[in-house]
């Protein structure tokens, strides 16, 4: 009889928590060296790519997407971040799609602002590895992180702000003409579906500056270009 993936896939990843756990119960007591956290990532990820290469391509997306319920499941930001650092090599090592991991951790229920910490480590994880995603890819992905934005409140206190940066910076990096992720029309129509003129909150209110700098370049630019051709 064949083992359930999720079975599998919490025996594999349990295994590394376990192991957080007793690290965090003990503090001083185990201190790892970047060598050991190093050695605990390689394990973790040879142990999933072995699971991944026998499982057909229809079931690739319920098993990201099992792996990102895991990791959202946890309450310590030390074993979310470890376990963040294992989806990134999957992905920076091609055994991951980076297109399926960015959509499987921005569409997670689990990712609300109130829960500071688990957001300003997703968005950070997401601007890592969003520079292998399609620009069609990238512009489904700036409307959910959007969506995610607009339900912070209006305002939040200043201290929740330096936790939900890190949203607005994924926005900005997006909309980066160096990182040529995605056309800035496509951005302005996600914008202002949502945000319509005057109604950003306080705390991305940068945004319309940098809108009105992006198109503004992305105009001169094609100017520039017709000039030379006349």
């Amino acid at each position: 009889m064949a083992i359930p993936m999720e079975t599998q896939l919490q025996s594999i990843f349990e295994e590394v928590v376990k192991t957080e756990i007793i690290e965090e119960a003990f503090p001083g007591m185990f201190m790892d060296t970047p060598e050991d956290e190093r050695t605990k990532l390689l394990t973790c990820l040879g142990a999933f790519r072995q699971y991944w290469s026998t499982l057909p391509q229809d079931c690739h997306e319920q098993c990201v997407q099992w792996v990102v319920r895991f990791i959202h499941g946890q309450h310590s930001p030390k074993r979310i971040s470890f376990l963040y650092d294992c989806l990134a090599m999957a992905v920076e090592t091609g055994l991951l799609p980076p297109k399926l991991v960015c959509e499987s951790l921005v569409n997670s229920d689990s990712l609300e602002w109130e829960r500071t910490q688990l957001w300003a480590l997703t968005f950070r994880l997401v601007r890592k590895i969003i520079g292998g995603v399609d620009y069609k890819g990238v512009r489904d992905l700036l409307k959910v992180v959007l969506e995610k934005i607009h339900t912070v409140p209006n305002t939040v206190s200043s201290a929740v702000v330096q936790q939900l940066l890190s949203a607005r910076e994924l926005v900005e990096y997006i909309l980066d003409r160096n990182a040529c992720l995605l056309p800035a029309y496509f951005a302005v129509t996600e914008i202002r579906k949502l945000y319509p003129e005057g109604k950003l909150p306080h705390w991305v209110n940068l945004f319309v500056l940098y809108l009105q700098l992006t198109l503004l370049l992305n105009i001169i630019a094609k100017c520039s270009w017709a000039i030379r051709y006349l």
